[in-house]
């Protein structure tokens, strides 16, 4: 489980992740910038958070003077998250948790926000309103029609005296409204009258036959709810293996998820003085996924194994959820400097500015082969996408509290100039141990509960490459949407590594980057991809067909090139795969 304030951090990146441009600035321990909206204005009074990456430290807050101006200080060398909050806005871009940006002192950011949605309306049932229900709004698809990795409650209100709620500041995208059923957010909430029954959603139907609704900026949509008051089902249950050492108010929280689309469905906490006794109501008939963690402030904390369970047509008592020691990796994050090649930016604080990622996946099964017996599945709680750890300045880091799962391992590199060069265990000198390393690079690290795992090396190494270009169509074409450049190695002897498969997105105007390129001869090639499905699970490094169809249409298009170190190609011209002769 992570930390207290990283979990902070997350849930307030959902709610009004930012708009991010960044320049560097002169000053050394200092994040500046300034917050407008979306006409240019100063957003003055929006709270500005800076949370460390890698640090057990709460994010450390600014605020935006009458201009919109605002500065983070005594900040530590290293990687931050930086969001804003200012009420009934959002951000006009919204990055999410998938792939996170990092700002380091001295950086100079603007961020821009938008004025979010509302949906009101009125919840009504055979008396006429319904008064003090708790209505959500539930994020299925972001403002572009990408679903959401999993669908989360944004905002929660209960209906006044006239049984009208107004849930506003929404992020633009797909939503749906559901009334009824206990509060999603805030543990210490009193009991509702309807805490026990299964929601009823807009307009009066079951999760499964829901209407949804599409909001834009500022746009105000009513949404009146007929409350259908279903009773529900409880689940109960304990929680074991606290340790006894552990004060009580350290706490353990027991979630449910649904397993149909990774949405958490109910939250609630173990009773310490009921021996973590624990009853979760209005739960409605269907498949679910229920776990137990710890919610203390620990490094290392506990969790139960997730459990499988069916709710059909009658409660589900004598649970048992077992809190057992999490998984980790322990690793070095080797930085090689190049004297000769001279471009890596900041290397006194390369090692303090590279992140460390263990992401979960679930390997694909190859034929012939059990799934269950063969690797290990990884769990679907939500918003577990991925664990990252920030290196000490002997380039030590830790990867805690992983779940029973498959994890590949990623890094986001310091700054330009650099470029990943290898994952390893331990020193690859032998042909076989550099296979391992390739292997280890494509298919990830499996573990089991609380195993600890030592001796990961990830190299990062000075002279890397980049492009700035743009692709080209010809007259009678227009570019197409969902369009991506790809880098794919052209030497035989590279084409198994995927830490030589490169990638970006290409903009509305036809320009692209991509940098951070080990040195190498490369084929370019373009590929218009379904946007809406743009998830972690369809990157180059992580799709293995993708790799091999990406191989075949770049051999034949043969649009070769050849980059040599801190090489810097810019205004490069890219013709639309489909216009090449």
């Amino acid at each position: 489980m992570l930390r207290t304030s990283r979990l902070f951090a997350a849930a307030l990146l959902v709610l009004v992740p930012v708009t991010l441009f960044a320049q560097e600035s002169t000053a050394s321990h200092v994040i500046t910038g300034r917050v407008v909206t979306t006409n240019g204005e100063p957003a003055a009074n929006g709270l500005i958070y800076a949370a460390p990456i890698g640090a057990a430290a709460s994010p450390q807050p600014a605020r935006a003077d009458s201009s919109g101006n605002f500065k983070v200080d005594n900040l530590e060398v290293g990687l931050y998250r930086l969001w804003a909050t200012l009420p009934g806005y959002v951000s006009a871009d919204q990055p999410g948790l998938i792939e996170p940006q990092y700002y380091r002192p001295g950086d100079s950011v603007t961020l821009t926000m938008v004025k979010g949605a509302v949906i009101t309306g009125t919840v009504t049932g055979p008396n006429g309103p319904v008064v003090a229900i708790m209505v959500r709004a539930i994020r299925l698809r972001d403002g572009d029609g990408k679903p959401i990795p999993s669908p989360i409650v944004v905002r929660e209100r209960m209906t006044d005296d006239r049984g009208v709620y107004r849930l506003y500041g929404l992020p633009l995208g797909t939503y749906l409204v559901s009334a009824g059923g206990p509060p999603r957010f805030g543990w210490g909430m009193s009991p509702t009258a309807f805490g026990t029954e299964v929601p009823t959603y807009f307009p009066s139907a079951t999760r499964d036959t829901a209407s949804e609704i599409i909001v834009r900026s500022g746009d105000e949509t009513t949404a009146d709810i007929s409350y259908r008051a279903e009773a529900g089902r409880a689940i109960s249950g304990t929680v074991t293996g606290m340790p006894e050492s552990q004060p009580q108010f350290s706490g353990v929280s027991v979630t449910l998820t649904d397993m149909r689309d990774r949405s958490t469905v109910l939250s609630s906490m173990a009773n310490p003085a009921a021996n973590y006794s624990f009853v979760l109501y209005g739960v409605a008939d269907g498949e679910y996924e229920i776990a137990a963690a710890q919610t203390s402030t620990s490094i290392d904390a506990l969790r139960s194994e997730p459990r499988r369970i069916q709710v059909r047509g009658a409660d589900l008592g004598s649970i048992k959820l077992t809190l057992v020691p999490q998984a980790r990796i322990e690793g070095q994050v080797l930085i090689e400097p190049d004297p000769k090649a001279g471009c890596g930016k900041r290397p006194e604080n390369a090692t303090l500015e590279t992140i460390v990622r263990a992401r979960a996946y679930v390997p694909e099964t190859k034929p012939g082969t059990n799934a269950k017996s063969s690797t290990l599945e990884a769990p679907v709680l939500p918003r577990t996408f991925f664990i990252e750890s920030a290196p000490n300045a002997k380039g030590s880091f830790i990867l805690r509290n992983l779940a029973a799962g498959t994890y590949r391992i990623e890094a986001h590199m310091p700054a330009s100039g650099w470029y990943l060069r290898s994952i390893t265990m331990g020193p690859a000198q032998t042909a076989a141990a550099r296979n391992a390393s390739l292997a280890l690079a494509r298919d990830g690290i499996s573990l089991r509960t609380g195993e600890r795992i030592s001796g990961l090396t990830v190299t990062v190494t000075e002279g890397a490459a980049s492009i700035r270009g743009r692709v080209t169509v010809s007259d009678s074409k227009q570019l197409p949407t969902g369009l991506r450049v790809y880098l794919v190695p052209a030497e035989k002897e590279t084409a198994v590594d995927v830490l030589r498969f490169f990638e970006t997105q290409v903009e509305s105007d036809g320009s692209f980057v991509l940098g951070n390129i080990a040195p190498g001869q490369y084929w370019l090639v373009t590929r218009q991809n379904d946007d809406r499905d743009l998830t972690p699970t369809q990157s180059v490094r992580r799709n293995s067909a993708l790799r091999s169809t990406l191989l075949e249409d770049a051999a034949k298009s043969r649009r070769e090139i050849t980059l040599k170190p801190c090489e810097r190609l810019l205004d490069y011209e890219l013709p639309l795969s489909s216009d090449r002769q």
